[in-house]
């Protein structure tokens, strides 16, 4: 089974790697792109539409692999994914990839953005997409879904602040899903991750520093809404060796892009600066200012993905005392990631004289999301 998604996965890079420069090449010839700027580091203009080639191989392996997931696993999967929940999930990251889309055009401004971003997630959660661990299908658990993928949405968005970074998250948490769907038997969920993350892996060898194509908001909308549905659907139990700890992978998984997301919540409102604005608060811009460069700084993040996400896949197979140990891990991980940065952002201000956070922004493209007005560079 893992070779099978492999094969899929590796299929669907090889797809990216086709295709990305037939993308970028027609963005450049009508004029989709991000422009040199104030805030921007790169001097020459580069293109958008990486989303599109995300979202269209993507959609071209899972159509592709179909008859594959059917020849390979010829018996009913468990907790498979029904018609409905999959037309909802097409709509859903194609409404995405299009708000996306126009925001990399036309500008929006933070709150229609997030209001569109709310939009798509109720109409998830409406059309099944829901939460229902430990509780079940009840209203609260409905608006917590609502929540989740906005967020997850949110600090996917938030997360393209750096060449690679947003493109090579997700790769590394969709193949880690995969593993955790493919061991529950949701084999159509692990399609869809395997040929997601083989995608975004693909898209990467465009993607990293010096880049020569951006995800945009099309792409970061479209992989977080993508990711946040996708660790909904999955199934955490062990049917044969249940733990309620189990609930937490997707937590795990996702840690890194929550971490970024919450402690840059956290500075700003510390250092009292609007939660709207952009800036360098952001991990990878923390690790920058340890003095790392920033291919450096995000190997780093991704590296930690790695730490964090892999012990995770067997959270459900164990019990819950040896469960919490694999939790404590992850905690730990990023207790010393945060002393570190604290150091660093300690040392810098002694050297500055002041806040770190008055500094010009050296940031390769200020972060795009639905609370973030600044353009991405």
């Amino acid at each position: 089974m893992e070779l099978a998604a492999l094969a899929l996965a590796a299929f669907a890079g090889l797809i990216a790697l086709i295709l990305t420069p037939l993308i970028r090449a027609a963005a450049i010839r009508i004029d989709f792109v991000d422009r040199p700027g104030e805030r921007k580091i790169h001097d020459r203009n580069i293109a958008y539409g990486g989303g599109i080639a995300v979202a269209l191989t993507t959609a071209l392996v899972v159509f592709a692999g179909i008859p594959f997931l059917k020849h390979y696993f010829p018996h009913p999967a468990r907790d498979d994914l029904a018609l409905k929940t999959v037309l909802v999930l097409a709509g859903g990251s194609l409404g995405a990839l299009l708000l996306g889309l126009y925001d990399d055009r036309v500008k929006l401004s933070p709150l229609l953005k997030l209001a569109g971003q709310l939009v798509l997630a109720i109409g998830a959660v409406a059309g099944g997409v829901r939460i229902t661990a430990l509780v079940g299908d009840t209203l609260f658990m409905q608006a917590l879904t609502v929540c989740w993928i906005v967020l997850i949405t949110n600090s996917f968005n938030l997360l393209d602040n750096m060449d690679g970074l947003c493109s090579g998250t997700v790769a590394i948490a969709a193949g880690v899903l995969a593993l955790v769907t493919l061991d529950s038997g949701q084999y159509s969920l692990a399609l869809g991750l395997a040929a997601l993350g083989g995608a975004c892996a693909g898209f990467l060898r465009y993607n990293l520093s010096p880049a020569t194509i951006f995800l945009g908001d099309a792409g970061s909308l479209f992989v977080g809404f993508l990711m946040a549905c996708f660790t909904v659907l999955a199934t955490y139990y062990r049917y044969k060796e249940p733990s309620h700890l189990a609930v937490g992978i997707p937590l795990l998984v996702l840690a890194i892009p929550l971490y970024d997301t919450l402690s840059v919540i956290v500075i700003r409102l510390k250092e009292k600066r609007p939660l709207m604005r952009g800036d360098t608060s952001h991990f990878s811009h923390r690790l920058v200012d340890l003095g790392m460069s920033r291919r450096q700084a995000v190997m780093t993040i991704h590296l930690s993905c790695l730490a964090i996400g892999l012990p995770a896949t067997v959270l459900g197979q164990l019990s819950e005392a040896r469960g919490f140990l694999i939790i404590g891990q992850a905690v730990l991980v990023l207790t010393i990631v945060a002393l570190l940065e604290h150091a660093g952002r300690a040392s810098a201000r002694e050297k500055s004289k002041g806040p770190l956070s008055i500094h010009p922004d050296p940031a390769p493209r200020a972060e795009n999301s639905a609370v973030t007005p600044e353009k991405r560079a």
